[in-house]
């Protein structure tokens, strides 16, 4: 039988992360959000832009509680077509 331990996380702030490689990348990583904020502002439904993202991951989802559907099972059951009773 194997015994499970809880995960303990390292204290932050990290003291050994090399951040002066890291800060142009950072850079780069905040004009994008901000880039994808301004459209998500001319979009009527930004929530259109999160649901295949959100649907994608109910497959794994499924796969760690125990049942298997699949994507196109996933889909079909939003669209109202099917039922996964």
């Amino acid at each position: 039988m194997m015994i499970m331990k809880p995960c303990v996380p390292d204290k932050l702030p990290l003291k050994t992360i090399e951040w002066e490689p890291l800060i142009p990348l950072i850079g780069k990583a905040n004009r994008t959000l901000a880039y994808y904020d301004g459209i998500l502002y001319g979009v009527s439904n930004p929530d259109v832009l999160l649901s295949p993202l959100t649907t994608q991951e109910a497959v794994p989802s499924s796969k760690i509680e125990g049942t298997q559907a699949t994507l196109g099972e996933v889909l079909m059951h939003f669209s109202g077509h099917f039922c996964l009773c």
